[in-house]
């Protein structure tokens, strides 16, 4: 019953932290010439939080926007307004509906 009442050990006093932070211990690592250049891009391209998925496409997105359609021209055929150097998409129906009852006729 006497050594489950017996006082604890004294622990020492931790030093003040101003002697700690002058207290260096020579710790080195030694990296190879070729990966020195390789290490530090590599210690420094850690990202700190993970980039939204909101903020990515955008940076990917940028300056890549639709653009006005400026090219407009009338379909020699059916007279409806076309892109330049392209076929008119109601000209291009009526060709595909009549090759359809052809093949069907």
């Amino acid at each position: 019953m006497a050594s489950l009442l017996a006082p604890l050990p004294r622990v020492p006093r931790l030093a003040p932290l101003g002697f700690l932070q002058s207290l260096t211990l020579p710790i080195s690592i030694t990296v190879p010439p070729i990966l020195a250049d390789l290490w530090e891009s590599v210690l420094r391209a850690v990202p700190k939080k993970k980039t939204s998925h909101m903020k990515k496409r955008h940076r990917q997105m940028a300056g890549k926007a639709l653009k006005d359609v400026q090219s407009l021209n009338k379909c020699p055929g059916c007279g409806q307004v076309k892109r330049a150097h392209m076929l008119c998409p109601h000209c291009v129906r009526d060709i595909k509906n009549s090759w359809k009852t052809a093949q069907t006729a």
